[in-house]
């Protein structure tokens, strides 16, 4: 297969629906401190998880912000894989709901 091509697989992502389950996402905006290190107040709110959060799940896609000072960025474009998985357990469990019916 093609895709494979550049991939060593190691596994599926495991328990995909409970990690999912345990990221909350929110509203928020750029406090003082974000605005002081040059974040830029484009918008009223935006929306966005918990690096700490998505690191106790998914450490793979949480990396140093770039500001230093033990700051942690979540790279946003790594979470879809966990979201595929989550989707398709959620339907499985639909799947075998529809099936005991």
């Amino acid at each position: 297969m093609l895709f494979r091509s550049l991939k060593d697989i190691s596994g599926p992502i495991d328990n995909a629906l409970d990690k999912v389950s345990a990221i909350t996402g929110f509203y928020y905006t750029p406090n003082k401190t974000a605005l002081n290190m040059g974040v830029e107040q484009n918008q009223l709110s935006r929306v966005g998880v918990s690096a700490q959060e998505i690191r106790k799940v998914l450490p793979e896609v949480v990396k140093d912000a770039p500001i230093g000072q033990g700051y942690l960025t979540v790279q946003y474009d790594r979470i879809v894989p966990l979201l595929i998985e989550a989707i398709k357990a959620l339907r499985e469990e639909i799947r075998v709901l529809k099936e005991t019916k």
